[in-house]
């Protein structure tokens, strides 16, 4: 506890420094985050299955790329579409049947190069208000939950999945996200709070099916961390495993709603 508690104190305030700086800074960070959290995911894999890290890599490079240097739309979706047939083509000259390898491959960008690009996305929509709520909703259901399950937690969430998650514990990140999620729009955007309501309820689910995700993945490979770059946190996907989720929802929350707000 004693080093997880450090390693918050040291991480928290370099990641409010980099969200205010933005630019530059805020694109590496995101960009090697994902470079990091995808080889994780496919070292965890690469124990069952025959993965394609360097395609995984090579698709991330160039989204950050092209993020970077504000290409048009149809440039992602050549690199989708490129990144596809690169993987069927390999797959269907290799020695081996690697067609799950492959799969894993081209999950492993989405569910993490992917989904975090979008704070870049969010970022150059607003960088002031919104780009905190990712991490608003996902800090605070995480740290609610966790207390309320210690507190009054007795009735099992999803016991196959995660054994020390409650229902009681679930809610009370709930609960807590909807105030929080409330509060912040009331001092910062008065004209969000309603929606901040429905953000706050949909992000703090969605950021617990993002921790039960990876730790059905652990379960499954028989691990307790992804990684050990942050001691007492464990990898990227041990720490971002809800900001996963919760950065996506924000934007496409944004870009939705955005003659509404």
């Amino acid at each position: 506890m004693k080093m997880r508690t450090i390693s918050a104190l040291v991480a928290l305030p370099l990641l409010i420094f980099v969200l205010i700086k933005g630019g530059t800074l805020l694109f590496f960070a995101a960009y090697l985050l994902s470079i990091i959290g995808q080889y994780e995911f496919y070292k965890v894999f690469s124990k069952k299955y025959h993965v394609l890290n360097w395609a995984g890599y090579f698709m991330t490079t160039a989204w950050f790329g092209g993020l970077y240097k504000d290409m048009p739309e149809d440039y992602y979706t050549f690199l989708i579409a490129a990144f596809l047939f690169l993987l069927l083509t390999v797959t269907m000259l290799h020695k081996k049947n690697i067609l799950m390898g492959s799969m894993v491959t081209f999950v492993g960008f989405f569910y993490i190069a992917f989904s975090l690009s979008h704070i870049i996305m969010i970022w150059k929509l607003d960088s002031n208000f919104f780009i905190w709520y990712p991490f608003i909703i996902a800090f605070i259901t995480d740290t609610f939950a966790y207390f309320t399950g210690k507190l009054i937690g007795s009735t099992p969430l999803i016991p196959l999945v995660s054994p020390k998650k409650t229902v009681e514990g679930s809610l009370g990140g709930v609960i807590a996200c909807l105030i929080f999620s409330y509060l912040y729009a009331g001092i910062f955007n008065s004209d969000f709070q309603l929606y901040a309501v429905f953000l706050g309820l949909i992000g703090s689910i969605l950021s617990q099916v993002g921790d039960l995700i990876a730790s059905k993945i652990k379960r499954i490979f028989n691990i307790k961390d992804f990684g050990k770059i942050m001691p007492g946190h464990g990898g990227v996907l041990d720490r971002f495993d809800s900001i996963l989720i919760t950065m996506p929802l924000v934007y496409y929350f944004i870009v939705i709603f955005n003659y509404l707000i």
